[in-house]
C-alpha cells in the first residue's frame, strides 16, 4: 500500500519554561527544549532542539548524554553558535574522528582557532564533541528518524520521558488501551539495546486505512533494502480501529435450539447471545424461529431489533422444550421469511449440537441450497462453558458456516449478560489465520515479538498490525498475506518498494540483530549515526589545539571544561557544591558586543530575567572623554540590540531575578 505522508505538528516541550534546563533524566541526560515532528509513511521524523552552553578555546567538550528514541536513528544536524549556523555532514565514522583528533594535536599558535562539531554514537544514544574558539549557547537541532508502530488508526513511537509532556504529546489512553500499545509496539522498544525503561509514547493520527470501504479496511505495505545479492523486506499488516460496519440493510432471522436436549445451562446460554446480538445490531430487522421437530416464529413479522428485543427475551424464558432438533426444517422456514425481504441477508443458527444421525450426514451444500442465494450463515454451538464467543472450527456445523463465508463460534452462559458481546457476530472484528507467501523470500526474525503468521490459530483483532521480515535475492518477488474474515479468504499482495530501502536499514540499525557481515552492511546503507556513520562539521579559522589543552571528556587529555554533560546553575557564586562553575554571565555577553566596535567603553548591563527569557534590558555606557553624542548612541543602540538578542545559558533562575553585569573596556 502506497502510504502518504501525514505531517503532523507537535507541541512545544518546555520552550521558555523554567525547567528548559534542569528537566533532565536522573542520569543527566540532556532534555530538548523543543520537539516536533510529522509522520512518512511508517516513520516518525522527529526534530529535537537542545541549547547547550560552550566555552571559548576549549577542545573536546564532550556532552555524553543525548538520549533518543530507543529505536531512533540521527540523520541529521545542525548547530548555531554567535548568529552563524553550520550544517553537518554524513562522514564515516573513523574519518570524522580522525578531523576530531586533529584539531588537537596542533602545535599551540596564537592564530585563530577553528571550531567543529561532531556526532557519533549509536542508535538510541550520540556522543556529541564539541571545539569552540568562541564560547557562548549552542543551539543543536537534530533530525531523528523512529520507525513506528500501527494501533487503532494512530502511529506510536517510543521516545524518551523528557521528550514528551503527556498533557500535550501523549495520546496514550485516548482512543486505545494502554495495554493494547504495549501488546502491539512494547516488546521490540523493551528489549532494545537503547531502551531505559523510561520512555513515553507519542502517537500521530494514521486515518489511511479507516477511510476504506467497510469490510476492505486492511491494510499491508512492505519496503526492500538491497544490499546487492542480499536484498531484504520488511512487511507491515494493518488493520483499522473498526474493520467493518453493520449493514444497514441487514435482516437476520435466528434460530433458536428449543429441542429437549438443551440443558438449562444451554438454555440460558442461549438467551443471553440472542440478547447481545439484538444489542449489537439495534436497528437491524430480526425474526426469531425456535425450532424442535419443526419451528414456530417468536415475532408475528420482520421487527427493528431494539423493538423486538423485550418480547424476544420473554418468548424464550417460556420456551417449553419438544423433541427433535431439526434444524433443517429451520433453515427452510427461514429462507421463506428471507424470501419476503431484501437486503444482506443472514441467518444465525444456534445449537447443542445433539442432533440425529440424518442431520449429522447432511452435506454444507445441501443446507446451502435450501437459503436464497448470498444468504450467509453463523452457528453458534452451546457449551462453552462460560465464556464469550469465540471462534471454533471445529463445530459440527462449521462446514456450513464456511460454504456460505460465516463463521461458527462456541459459547456458554456468563455470570454477567451486560459483558457477553456478540458483535464478531454482527460484523467482522478480526482477521484469522493469518499467513504469509513469499517465494523466493525466507523469513527472518530481528526483532524479539511475533511476527505475521507464526501463530496461525491466533485472530488478528481490528486495529492491530504485525511485521514480517524476509532475505532474499534480487529475484525475489511479491509477497501474499492472507487471512479469513468470517468465511472469506482475503488477500493482500504486496510489492516490497525499494524506495522505502532506507527506511528498513535505519530501523534494522537501530535493531541491531543481525550477523556481522550483514549488520555492518545495513549500517552504511541506514546512512545515519551508528558504528559507521557520524556527523561532522568544521569552521573559522586555521589553528587547532595543543595537545593536552583544554581535553574534556573525550580521554585525549587531561582537566577540561568541566561539563561533563551536566548543565548546572549558571552564575557567579550560584553553583552547587561538586560542580565546577560555568562562565560567567560576562564572559558569555562580551563577544556578542565585537560588531559593536566598544572596545574601550566600559557597559554596565542589567537583565532581569524570568527564567530563561530577557524580560528587561538596561544599558548604561561610559564611554572615552571626548566621545560625540552620536557616537555615544550608536554604541547604545548597537550594545542593546546585540544584548537583546542573546540567549544566556542560566538554570535555575527564579522569575524576575536580576543580574548586574560588568562589561569592562579591554586594557
Amino acid at each position: 500500500m502506497a502510504m502518504r505522508l501525514v505531517p503532523v505538528a507537535l507541541a512545544v516541550l518546555f520552550a521558555g519554561s523554567a525547567h528548559a534546563w534542569s528537566q533532565r533524566t536522573a542520569d543527566h541526560d540532556l532534555a530538548p527544549q523543543l520537539v516536533r515532528g510529522k509522520l512518512e509513511g511508517p516513520i516518525a521524523s522527529l526534530t529535537a532542539r537542545f541549547v547547550i552552553p560552550v566555552e571559548a578555546r576549549q577542545y573536546a567538550q564532550a556532552f555524553g548524554g543525548i538520549a533518543l528514541p530507543p529505536l531512533g536513528i540521527v540523520t541529521g544536524a545542525t548547530v548555531r553558535l554567535n548568529g552563524a549556523e553550520h550544517v553537518l555532514a554524513l562522514e564515516a565514522a573513523e574519518t570524522a574522528s580522525q578531523k576530531f583528533d586533529a584539531l588537537g594535536m596542533d602545535e599551540e599558535k596564537p592564530g585563530e582557532k577553528r571550531s567543529a562539531v561532531m556526532i557519533s554514537g549509536e542508535p538510541g544514544a550520540v556522543t556529541l564533541s564539541v571545539a569552540t574558539a568562541h564560547g557562548g549557547v549552542l543551539a543543536l537541532e537534530l533530525s531523528v528518524s523512529v520507525p513506528t508502530c500501527f494501533a487503532a488508526d494512530l502511529r506510536y513511537a517510543a521516545v524518551p520521558a523528557s521528550w514528551v509532556k503527556v498533557s500535550e504529546l501523549a495520546l496514550r489512553g485516548r482512543r486505545v488501551k494502554a495495554e493494547q500499545i504495549d501488546a502491539a509496539c512494547a516488546t521490540a522498544v523493551q528489549t532494545h539495546r537503547g531502551s531505559t525503561g523510561n520512555e513515553e509514547w507519542i502517537a500521530f493520527p494514521a486515518p489511511e486505512v479507516a477511510k476504506r470501504p467497510s469490510g476492505e479496511r486492511i491494510g499491508a505495505f512492505a519496503g526492500r533494502l538491497a544490499l546487492g545479492p542480499e536484498h531484504l523486506a520488511r512487511v507491515e499488516l494493518d488493520l483499522a480501529a473498526r474493520l467493518s460496519e453493520v449493514p444497514r440493510d441487514l435482516a437476520t432471522v435466528i434460530l433458536v435450539d428449543a429441542s429437549r436436549s438443551m440443558s438449562a445451562d444451554d438454555l440460558e446460554a442461549q438467551r443471553q447471545l440472542v440478547g447481545s446480538y439484538l444489542r449489537a445490531a439495534p436497528d437491524s430487522r430480526v425474526q426469531v424461529l425456535a425450532y424442535a421437530r419443526r419451528s414456530r416464529a417468536l415475532l408475528p413479522g420482520w421487527t427493528t431489533a431494539s423493538q423486538a428485543a423485550a418480547r424476544v427475551d420473554r418468548e424464550l424464558r417460556a420456551i417449553a422444550p419438544r423433541n427433535g432438533s431439526h434444524f433443517d426444517a429451520a433453515l427452510a422456514d427461514a429462507a421463506s421469511w428471507l424470501e419476503r425481504t431484501g437486503g444482506t441477508r443472514r441467518v444465525v443458527l444456534v445449537t447443542d449440537e445433539r442432533m440425529s444421525e440424518r442431520l449429522s450426514a447432511l452435506s454444507p451444500a445441501t443446507l446451502k441450497r435450501v437459503l436464497p442465494a448470498g444468504t450467509l450463515v453463523h452457528v453458534i454451538a452451546l457449551g462453552g462453558g462460560g465464556q464469550q464467543p469465540v471462534r471454533d472450527e471445529e463445530a459440527h456445523l462449521a462446514p456450513l458456516a464456511a460454504a456460505t463465508d460465516g463463521m461458527a463460534v462456541r459459547a456458554g452462559h456468563v455470570e454477567d449478560p451486560a459483558n457477553l458481546d456478540a458483535t464478531l457476530l454482527v460484523r467482522p472484528i478480526s482477521l484469522d489465520f493469518v499467513t504469509v507467501k513469499a517465494p523466493g523470500w525466507t523469513q527472518i526474525t530481528p526483532r524479539s515479538d511475533s511476527s505475521c503468521g507464526d501463530q496461525t490459530d491466533v485472530m488478528m483483532p481490528e486495529g492491530a498490525s504485525c511485521t514480517w521480515w524476509g532475505e532474499g535475492d534480487p529475484s525475489s518477488g511479491p509477497i501474499v498475506i492472507e487471512g479469513l474474515v468470517w468465511g472469506r479468504r482475503t488477500q493482500r499482495l504486496v510489492q516490497p518498494d525499494a524506495q522505502r530501502g532506507t527506511d528498513v536499514a535505519r530501523e534494522l540499525s537501530a535493531l541491531g540483530s543481525l550477523d556481522e557481515r550483514l549488520q555492518r552492511r545495513v549500517d552504511f546503507a541506514a546512512r545515519g549515526v551508528n558504528s559507521t556513520w557520524s556527523l561532522y562539521t568544521q569552521w573559522g579559522g586555521s589553528e587547532g589545539y595543543a595537545l593536552g589543552f583544554g581535553f574534556g571528556m573525550s580521554g585525549i587529555g587531561g582537566g577540561g571544561c568541566g561539563c561533563g554533560g551536566v548543565i548546572d546553575t549558571f552564575g557567579r557564586g550560584s553553583g552547587t557544591g561538586g560542580y565546577h562553575e560555568p562562565p560567567d554571565l560576562a564572559r558569555q555577553l562580551r563577544p556578542l558586543l565585537s560588531a559593536c566596535r566598544v572596545e574601550t567603553v566600559d557597559i554596565r548591563a542589567k537583565l532581569e530575567l524570568t527564567y530563561l527569557e530577557i524580560a528587561e534590558l538596561a544599558v548604561e555606557l561610559s564611554p572615552p572623554a571626548g566621545t560625540s553624542a552620536a557616537q555615544k548612541r550608536a554604541w547604545q543602540q548597537c550594545v542593546e540590540d546585540a544584548l537583546w538578542d542573546a540567549q544566556p545559558a542560566l538554570t535555575h533562575v527564579a522569575a524576575h531575578q536580576t543580574f548586574d553585569v560588568e562589561l569592562r573596556a579591554t586594557k
